[in-house]
């Protein structure tokens, strides 16, 4: 039979009163060990003070008889001459016939305390030593080696708690230095003023003291035994208001517990005044992830990322009586996973507090959807950018392109400006790669997918990976033993694969591990829904890890925006995490990461797999740069290339006529017809573009060759039916290398 609640309380009140009692009673405890302590350190302390204060009188005694030369005696049975002091005045006799011995401070030191251990009702023992003794008497024993040791290492003095003839004794020990009044006696000895010459030990007895102790430690007994049963009483006395106290939360609590245990949403109550969990139901239990007792344990502050307590308690200071919808706000679950919940509440009296029931409904996905369609919309948004300033960038960049690579071939390998002109090409081939990279965000780059092996990839530009990372960063590849074959541009995978290992190794400044696997998935339908991309079949999976620093969420939620980057101002363009996204993209394919700071990163790349059978085709052979005196019709409406593109033909031996648009195309074309060899047309151009005036030209002259140029992006060049299969086709920028070599392919190819 189930417990009741009622029963439940009082049987967890009785387990707190208990632990309140043994709580006091270890807190007496500690106190108790405490003072005994510091009782007897005290008296330790004493005996200390009262060998300083022997030590500095014998330590005055001893510089007053050093200042006056010592003290002369008359030389008896019981005092003969020190045999160990060799000064020469030692012995003296005085005019009255009397015979005088010196006395030195250590001789005067060693009787008086003599003295005072056999009259003094505090028998304290003095030694004087030294490392190099002279007399015997003042051979150091062990206790005092190991002070004198310490006192060449730098110490000031050295005591301890030691025994003595079976009697406790305090023990100090201080050095004396060399002064000049000590010179006489001990200068032959090699000491110079300030060293140390050795030191005293002063031993005071401790049995008065712990005597004294005994007494002030039964009085801190009997103190602490009458502490601790007021302290008993007291809580004990208190109980019973506890059991009341709660006995009023558990009816409290019964009153909401249906509609808590019933509802399929996360409830609980908090105290509006400490913000404590009150209650929660099941539903809050099994989708937050703490335990009830954990939950009551907590705050509401507690489930709230740090940034969004202030705004919380902003909003709790405004509640009023009633109900209040509080809109969306984002929790944490125990596992450390974010959600975002639409609070609704209602203020309650919960037993005698002051408190507010919860409504939490769990809208992550929904909001996830909408974050994904605005992000979707927003690149779209960017690509069209990136798109129409495309054209404008490559044509301005072919000129530039084109008449420096006709600069470098007017000048001789000597030539000093040569350097200049290899520079702008340098700078120019950046610049086109940044336009490229920008259409490859916007998946308008114009493509050439092929079928691969994407191992075959991988393992062709490892050794050129190896080159972009550091020493202190290990490269490994694990790679399937399963077909990878996909439909994909070589290059541009190229181009991703770098990119992304550039990013790891930026990712890890300190060194670590990059990793490179290769795998074939099938993902179903759960995996697409969960992660709301894709769509079910077999994939390839291109992982790139990292051991670096990782990335928290609101970086991993912008990695892919062009122009976004954490690098330092110089160190990046933002750009090669946005061409990756619009590499996989326009592969049909997608890309997850995992991250998280401290634990690295992991880019997912899926390309969808195709059948191993599928051909693969290789890029054609390159081509001996070489002109010709065939007569090609150049079809351009941007002066600046037109007329670039004819010194770059004629150059090389070509015969070039103009037209200026797509109708002067045609028009020249008439009047040429049996002169022109091959059509060199812009795709876009005023009043008639490229493929319209090839058609028209057709008609005239069937099996006209012609090769089409364009610096605008892939839509619109697919748009005018220029990439279907059989047309040649060149992107601006193009520089004349590359022009000569696609016209003489397009004019050495057989049939139309």
């Amino acid at each position: 039979m189930a417990e009741s609640p009622k029963k439940r309380w009082t049987l967890r009140t009785k387990k707190y009163i208990l632990l309140l009692i043994v709580g006091w009673s270890v807190l007496m405890f500690v106190s108790l060990s405490w003072n005994w302590q510091v009782t007897h350190d005290n008296n330790l302390e004493k005996a200390r003070l009262i060998a300083r204060s022997f030590y500095d009188l014998t330590i005055e005694f001893r510089r007053w008889g050093a200042l006056h030369g010592g003290v002369y005696v008359p030389i008896t049975d019981t005092l003969q001459p020190n045999p160990y002091l060799t000064v020469a005045e030692r012995d003296i006799t005085t005019t009255t016939g009397r015979k005088l011995t010196l006395v030195n401070p250590a001789w005067m030191t060693r009787q008086v305390f003599e003295l005072i251990s056999k009259r003094s009702a505090l028998p304290i023992i003095s030694h004087l030593t030294s490392l190099n003794y002279i007399n015997p008497v003042n051979r150091p024993d062990a206790w005092e080696e190991t002070a004198l040791r310490e006192f060449e290492r730098g110490a000031k003095e050295f005591s301890s708690e030691t025994v003595i003839s079976d009697e406790p004794y305090m023990r100090i020990m201080r050095p004396f230095r060399t002064e000049e009044a000590c010179l006489k006696c001990h200068g032959h000895q090699g000491y110079k003023l300030g060293d140390i010459r050795g030191g005293i030990s002063i031993s005071v007895p401790l049995r008065p003291h712990f005597e004294a102790e005994t007494k002030e430690q039964k009085a801190l007994l009997m103190s602490h035994a009458l502490l601790w049963l007021i302290g008993t009483g007291g809580i004990m006395l208190f109980s019973r208001n506890i059991q009341r106290h709660q006995r009023h939360i558990v009816e409290s609590e019964e009153k909401y517990r249906i509609l808590f245990e019933s509802n399929p949403h996360p409830m609980w109550v908090y105290d509006i005044e400490t913000y404590r969990f009150l209650t929660v139901n099941d539903a809050a239990v099994k989708h937050y992830g703490y335990t009830r007792g954990e939950f009551l344990s907590m705050t509401i502050k507690d489930i709230r990322p740090a940034e969004d307590v202030t705004p919380l308690m902003e909003n709790v200071a405004r509640v009023t009586t009633g109900l209040d919808k509080a809109g969306v706000w984002r929790h944490r679950k125990k596992d450390g996973a974010l959600i975002y919940v639409e609070i609704t509440s209602h203020t309650v009296d919960f037993g005698g507090r002051r408190a507010e029931i919860v409504l939490a409904n769990d809208v992550t996905d929904s909001l996830k959807l909408e974050d994904q369609l605005r992000h979707s919309q927003k690149m779209e948004a960017i690509g069209l950018l990136a798109g129409g300033v495309a054209h404008d960038f490559n044509n301005v960049l072919t000129a530039i392109i084109g008449y420096g690579n006709l600069l470098q071939m007017k000048m001789a390998p000597t030539d000093p400006l040569r350097t200049y002109a290899e520079s702008i090409l340098t700078t120019s081939q950046r610049a086109a790669q940044l336009t490229k990279s920008l259409l490859t965000f916007s998946r308008k780059q114009v493509v050439n997918p092929q079928p691969l092996e994407l191992n075959g990839i991988i393992m062709r530009v490892e050794k050129l990976l190896k080159r972009l990372i550091r020493e202190d960063i290990e490269l490994r590849t694990e790679l399937t033993h399963r077909s990878t074959m996909v439909m994909a541009d070589s290059i541009q995978v190229e181009q991703m694969l770098m990119n992304l290992v550039t990013n790891a190794r930026d990712a890890m400044p300190r060194g670590g591990r990059l990793t490179i696997t290769s795998a074939v998935v099938d993902l179903d339908a759960e995996f697409v829904a969960a992660h709301q991309y894709g769509k079910p079949g077999p994939y390839v999976r291109i992982t790139v890890a990292d051991t670096g620093d990782g990335m928290d969420e609101r970086t991993r939620e912008r990695i892919f925006e062009p122009f976004f980057t954490t690098k330092e101002m110089g160190k990046g363009t933002g750009l090669g995490l946005a061409t990756v996204y619009g590499i996989i993209k326009q592969h049909r394919g997608f890309i997850d990461v995992e991250s998280a700071p401290g634990a690295g990163t992991s880019f997912h790349l899926y390309f969808p797999l195709i059948p191993k059978s599928a051909e693969d085709s290789s890029g054609r052979a390159d081509v001996a740069l070489s002109g010709g005196t065939e007569t090609i019709l150049v079809a351009e409406d941007d002066e600046m290339i037109r007329i670039l593109t004819r010194s770059v033909l004629m150059e090389f031996g070509y015969q070039v006529i103009e037209a200026r648009d797509g109708d002067d195309a045609v028009r020249v074309f008439r009047e040429n017809r049996d002169r022109v060899d091959l059509l060199l047309l812009d795709v876009i151009m005023p009043r008639k573009n490229g493929k319209a005036a090839y058609e028209e030209i057709r008609e005239i002259r069937p099996g006209i060759k012609a090769l089409f140029m364009s610096g605008y992006s892939a839509d619109m060049v697919s748009n005018e039916g220029i990439l279907e299969k059989g047309i040649s086709f060149i992107s601006k920028p193009v520089s004349p290398t590359e022009l000569l070599l696609k016209v003489r392919e397009v004019l050495d190819k057989k049939g139309a």
